[in-house]
C-alpha cells in the first residue's frame, strides 16, 4: 500500500513538473487587426488607436496604453469599446509628433475571463522598424499561475467526486452505504475551496479588488458557479438528514446539483468561446458529466465496498461496471471531438504547449482505460469471492485519474492552437520567416526566426540543438553572417547573437537590407567543436499601405496604395455576419476610375482555405462578389490588369 502511494505521488509530482514548465498562456480577445497597424508608418498623426480583437473583451478590465520613445504615455482617456462593434476597443491620443510609437494592450475576455497582453510599434513620419522599441514596453503573458491551476483541480475534482458519490448512492447500492453519504459533504467542501481560489486567480490576474471583479464579467461566471454550489450544499445538507426513499430523492437533486455546477463552468471556459457554442458546450458539458460518473462513482464505490465480500457489494460492482462502460464511451468521443475543434491540425499536437497536453491527458485516459478493462473482465467476475484485486486496480486508477484532473486543470489555462493560430504571432505582426539546417558534420541543428521577415530591421532568434538528441546546445557565441549574391559589390556583414535562454540566442539588426535571396552562415562557436550552418532565406515582400476609414453609415472603407500613386478601395456591404457585397475599385495616381480588363477576388474564411469569389462589373474598374461572412476576420485577396498589363 505504501509502495503504491508513493508511485502515485511520484506520478503527481512528475506530471506537475512536466505542466509547470513554460506554457505560452495566452488567452481568446487577442489582437486581430488594428489602426494605425502594427508596424505602419503614416504621414498624419493618429488621434485614436483602435484594435480588433478574436473575442469580445471586458472593456472594465481591458486597456490600451500608447507610449511615445521616452515610455511616457500619450494616451488622452480611458480605453473604451466601439459603439456597435463589441469586439473593437479605442483610446483617444494626445497630439503627436514625429516619431515611434509604441501600443501596449491587456485584455479580460468576457466570455471565458482569460487575460492576454502584447505590444507593438508604429510611426509618424519615420519607420518603427528604424528604432528600437523601449523597455518598458516589452510586454508578455506569464504562464499560468499555481494558484489557478491548483484551483481548477480543486473544483474539478470536488464536482467529479460530489456527482459520482450522489449517482454511486442513488443508483448503484440498494441502500446507500454511510461511507458513500460521508463522501458527498467532503466532496462539496473540495469544490467551495476550488472555486474561491479560481475566483481569487481570475480577480488577481484582471488586477481588481473584489467588488471590482463582481461588477465585471468575472463576476457573472464567478455568481453562477456560487449559486450552483450553493444549491449543491443544500442537496447534501438533505441527503444528510432524509432517509429511505427521499434520500434516494435528495441524492439525485445533489447529482443534478454538481451537473449544473458543472454547466456554470463549462459556459466559462474554452467550449463558449468556439464556434458553434452551443455544440462545444453541450461537448464539454458531457465530458466532464462522464468523467464524473466514472471517476467520481469509482471512487465512490471503492468506499461503499470496503470490507468482507457480499451478494449486495458484487451486485453494485457489477452495476457500476455497466455504467462506467458508458461513461468511458462518451468520454472518449467528446474529447476527442472537443480536441480536434481546438487543436486543428496534426502538427499542432506537438507544436505547441497545449497539444502536448492533450498527447499526455490522452495517455493517461488509455491508461485508465487499461486498468478499468482488467477490473471489468478479472475483477468484477470474481467480485462476490473477492474485492482486494478490484480495490487495488481502482485506487491505481484514481491516482491516473487524479494526474489527469490536474492535466484538464492546466488546459483550462493554456490557449487552443485554434485560437492562438487566429491571431498575429507577435501581436499584430506576421509569423516569422522560419528556416532550418544543419552543418555538414551533423553535429548540430539551427533554426532560425526572422521577424517581420521582410528587408530592413529584423529580429533574428536562433535555437541551437544537438543533431542526435535535440539538446540545447550551449555556445560560446553564435554568429549570422550575411550576403547577396545578386549584389556582390555589398559584400557581407556580420551580426553576433546574445544567449537569450537556454539554446536559444537573439539579435536585431538591419543585416537584410534588400529584397532578394541572401545566404546566410550561422557560426556556432564551441572551440574545437564549432561548426558552421548555410542556410537560404528570401525576405517577404513588404505588404502595402492600407488606409482604414468608418464612414457614417457603418461601413469600412479600406484604401491600398500600389505603386505608381495607384489605390484599390475596397469594403463590405452591409459589413455584417450574414449575406455581404465585397467592392473593390481600381483608380490611377489621379483618383481617377482606372479601367480593368480582368479582376478575380478571393476569400479566405478564419479556419478555412481560400476560394475564389464570382464576380460582377458594375463600372469599368469597378467590381463586387457576393459572399456569406460569419464572425472572425476574413482575408480578401484582389488582383486586376489593366491593357498594359
Amino acid at each position: 500500500m505504501i509502495r503504491r502511494l508513493a508511485a502515485g505521488t511520484v506520478m503527481v509530482a512528475a506530471l506537475w513538473g512536466a505542466i509547470g514548465l513554460p506554457l505560452e498562456a495566452f488567452a481568446h480577445a487577442l489582437l486581430q487587426t488594428s489602426e494605425p497597424a502594427a508596424s505602419a508608418e503614416v504621414s498624419t498623426a493618429p488621434k485614436v488607436v483602435t484594435i480588433t480583437f478574436g473575442e469580445e473583451p471586458d472593456v472594465r478590465l481591458s486597456t490600451i496604453t500608447v507610449l511615445d520613445s521616452s515610455s511616457q504615455s500619450v494616451t488622452a482617456g480611458r480605453t473604451t469599446a466601439v459603439p456597435g462593434q463589441p469586439r473593437e476597443l479605442q483610446v483617444a491620443l494626445r497630439p503627436l509628433s514625429r516619431g515611434v510609437y509604441t501600443v501596449a494592450w491587456r485584455t479580460v475576455s468576457s466570455v471565458d475571463g482569460h487575460y492576454a497582453t502584447g505590444a507593438y510599434a508604429f510611426g509618424v513620419g519615420v519607420s518603427p522598424g528604424s528604432e528600437v522599441v523601449g523597455q518598458n514596453a516589452q510586454i508578455g503573458t506569464p504562464p499560468p499561475s499555481a494558484l489557478a491551476v491548483a484551483g481548477r483541480w480543486l473544483l474539478f475534482a470536488g464536482l467529479i467526486a460530489l456527482l459520482g458519490a450522489a449517482v454511486v448512492g442513488a443508483v448503484t447500492f440498494a441502500v446507500p452505504p454511510r461511507a458513500v453519504i460521508g463522501l458527498l459533504p467532503i466532496a462539496w467542501v473540495v469544490a467551495a475551496i476550488g472555486t474561491a481560489l479560481v475566483a481569487e486567480a481570475q480577480r488577481a490576474d484582471a488586477g481588481v479588488s473584489l467588488s471590482g471583479l463582481f461588477s465585471s464579467s468575472l463576476g457573472t461566471s464567478l455568481t453562477r458557479r456560487m449559486v450552483t454550489i450553493v444549491i449543491a450544499a443544500a442537496a447534501v445538507a438533505a441527503v444528510m438528514v432524509t432517509r429511505g426513499a427521499m434520500r434516494r430523492s435528495m441524492l439525485l437533486l445533489t447529482a443534478a446539483a454538481a451537473a449544473g455546477a458543472m454547466l456554470a463552468d463549462v459556459t466559462a471556459s474554452h467550449a463558449a468561446a468556439q464556434s458553434p457554442v452551443f455544440f462545444n458546450d453541450v461537448a464539454q458539458w458531457l465530458h466532464i458529466l462522464a468523467v464524473g460518473v466514472w471517476i467520481g462513482g469509482l471512487a465512490a464505490l471503492l468506499v461503499g465496498v470496503r470490507g468482507s465480500p457480499s451478494d449486495e457489494k458484487a451486485r453494485a460492482v457489477r452495476r457500476f461496471s455497466a455504467v462506467a462502460g458508458v461513461a468511458l464511451v462518451v468520454v472518449a468521443l467528446s474529447g476527442i471531438a472537443r480536441a480536434i475543434i481546438e487543436v486543428g491540425a496534426w502538427d499542432r499536437l506537438t507544436a505547441t504547449a497545449f497539444g502536448k497536453l492533450i498527447i499526455l491527458k490522452l495517455a493517461l485516459i488509455t491508461i485508465l482505460a487499461v486498468l478499468g478493462a482488467i477490473n471489468r473482465y478479472r475483477n468484477v467476475p470474481s467480485a462476490p469471492r473477492a474485492l482486494r484485486g478490484l480495490r487495488r486496480i481502482g485506487g491505481t486508477e484514481l491516482m491516473a485519474a487524479g494526474a489527469a484532473i490536474l492535466v484538464a486543470s492546466s488546459l483550462v489555462n493554456v490557449a487552443p492552437p485554434i485560437s492562438a493560430a487566429a491571431s498575429p504571432s507577435p501581436p499584430g505582426q506576421a509569423a516569422p520567416l522560419v528556416v532550418s539546417g544543419s552543418d555538414y558534420g551533423t553535429t548540430v541543428r539551427v533554426r532560425l526566426e526572422v521577424s517581420p521577415g521582410m528587408a530592413g530591421f529584423n529580429t533574428f532568434v536562433a535555437r541551437v540543438t544537438d543533431y542526435d538528441s535535440g539538446q540545447p546546445v550551449q555556445a560560446d557565441g553564435v554568429s549570422l553572417s550575411f550576403s547577396i549574391p545578386a549584389r556582390p559589390d555589398l559584400g557581407s556583414s556580420t551580426l553576433s547573437l546574445s544567449r537569450s535562454a537556454s539554446g536559444t540566442y537573439t539579435a536585431r539588426g538591419a543585416n537584410m537590407s534588400l529584397d532578394g535571396e541572401w545566404r546566410v552562415t550561422v557560426l556556432v562557436a564551441r572551440g574545437a567543436a564549432s561548426a558552421e550552418v548555410a542556410l537560404r532565406i528570401t525576405p517577404r515582400p513588404v505588404p502595402p499601405k492600407v488606409d482604414k476609414v468608418r464612414l457614417a453609415n457603418g461601413l469600412t472603407l479600406y484604401t491600398i496604395h500600389l505603386s505608381g500613386g495607384r489605390t484599390v478601395q475596397d469594403y463590405l456591404d452591409p459589413n455584417r455576419a450574414g449575406a455581404d457585397e465585397f467592392h473593390a475599385t481600381f483608380f490611377d495616381a489621379k483618383g481617377n476610375e482606372l479601367p480593368v480588363t480582368s479582376a478575380s477576388i478571393a476569400v479566405t474564411a478564419p479556419r478555412g482555405g481560400a476560394h475564389a469569389l464570382p464576380i460582377r462589373r458594375l463600372e469599368p474598374g469597378h467590381f463586387v462578389a457576393d459572399v456569406t461572412v460569419g464572425q472572425g476576420t476574413y482575408r480578401f485577396d484582389i488582383a486586376g490588369s489593366t491593357d498594359s498589363g
